[in-house]
């Protein structure tokens, strides 16, 4: 049987057949919002008081820009005439990034802003279920259609009510939604991590290369050199009859995701750089620390790059001189040495003259390189964790929901 053919998901939990029922969330609770509060109430401390942009943060795993409070004596006030939110219920967004839900899990006082935040008294469904339900396809694609057309879309009270939900007996509903939040949880959790791990390669970059940490063993002074002194930059190669091209809009997070075989004959005017495993790469183009591609070399197939890249090209450990340009120091002279406003860049002469701190020992080289590329490595796994329980929930979403 496919799926909504009798108002049955495509996926069903062992000893469930009974089809959904079908009903408007104005049937099942109450869909309301709240006593205005003015911008001249608004406080740096209290009750926490929440906007449409606020719950797209929460929504994200994001921390909440500025937050805003309004005082316990008001939220007392207005919570007598308006009411007080309660485990169960849904705050979702009506303007902006509209229907957008933030589920209430505890008793904690909070308040939101009227109008832009529309509020489901629920009662009646499970709230992880109702949740979730809510961020599906169905409900999603009924909000963007009444949203309004040519102007700034909005989800508004009377909307909400007339928003059509499809649900199970509440058993079914706990065993979903108690499913999803498990999913939800472990994606979070895998989140964390990848933060904690990049935060970590933060803490090493910072401590390794201003030699606050040294390895055991290691006590020689590091010497300072030029950038073109330890490198050889953007050397001159060959480009040989067959290759594959790589340019700027190719790859990202590092890793090389696309490229186009093409010949001697057919290069593209832009095809300057011939690779060798080892090269490192430095986006010169708007080379900021959270954009810039900084990647190495590792496949022997012949690769030729566009401009738009330094190439460095070094006797030294290559995974040394990749972590390197990832310094704080070292990024923020390439800055200061950028020029443009739209699109800044670093010549490559400029880098060149950027004067770079390393050990004379190659094993202390190599140790640094080894560390940070083995905490590379456990960073690109975890994102590609997150990334396979991303496509499940996606996946869970369609197929455990109507």
């Amino acid at each position: 049987m496919s799926k909504d053919a009798k108002n049955v998901p495509a996926l069903r939990f062992k000893g469930y057949s009974d089809a959904w029922e079908k009903r408007k969330l104005g049937e099942l609770m109450k869909v309301t919002s709240v006593k205005r509060v003015h911008q001249s109430d608004w406080r740096q401390e209290g009750v926490p008081f929440l906007r449409a942009r606020d719950i797209v943060a929460i929504n994200k795993n994001q921390k909440v820009k500025e937050p805003i409070y309004i005082s316990r004596d008001l939220y007392e006030r207005y919570s007598e005439q308006s009411g007080r939110v309660t485990p169960g219920d849904l705050l979702v967004t009506g303007v902006g990034s509209i229907g957008i839900p933030f589920l209430i899990k505890t008793e904690s006082p909070i308040y939101f802003k009227d109008g832009n935040i529309i509020w489901f008294q629920n009662r009646t469904l499970d709230p992880a279920f109702f949740y979730f339900q809510f961020t599906g396809n169905s409900i999603q694609t009924y909000i963007l259609s009444t949203s309004g057309k040519g102007t700034v879309g909005t989800f508004t009270i009377a909307t909400g009510k007339q928003t059509p939900i499809v649900f199970p007996k509440k058993t079914e509903q706990k065993l979903i939604g108690s499913t999803m939040s498990d999913l939800d949880n472990l994606i979070a959790a895998t989140q964390h991590k990848i933060d904690a791990l990049e935060q970590a390669k933060k803490a090493l970059l910072q401590r390794l290369f201003d030699q606050s940490w040294r390895f055991k063993g290691y006590s020689d002074p590091w010497e300072k050199r030029k950038l073109r002194e330890i490198t050889e930059i953007n050397p001159k190669g060959k480009i040989p009859e067959v290759f594959r091209y790589v340019d700027l809009e190719s790859v990202k997070n590092s890793s090389i995701i696309s490229s186009k075989i093409e010949t001697k004959q057919t290069a593209p005017s832009r095809a300057q750089r011939t690779a060798e495993i080892g090269d490192v790469f430095y986006q010169t183009v708007r080379p900021y620390q959270k954009n810039n591609v900084i990647f190495l070399l590792h496949s022997s197939m012949p690769y030729v790059f566009s401009t738009g890249y330094a190439q460095l090209r070094s006797n030294m450990n290559s995974f040394f001189i990749l972590y390197l340009v990832q310094t704080d120091g070292f990024v923020n002279d390439v800055l200061n040495r950028a020029t443009g406003t739209s699109y800044p860049a670093i010549n490559p002469t400029h880098l060149a003259t950027i004067i770079v701190c390393f050990p004379k020992i190659v094993s202390e080289q190599n140790r640094i390189g080894q560390v940070l590329e083995h905490l590379d490595n456990l960073i690109t796994a975890t994102q590609s964790r997150l990334s396979s329980l991303e496509l499940l929930k996606k996946a869970l979403l369609q197929d455990l929901f109507i």
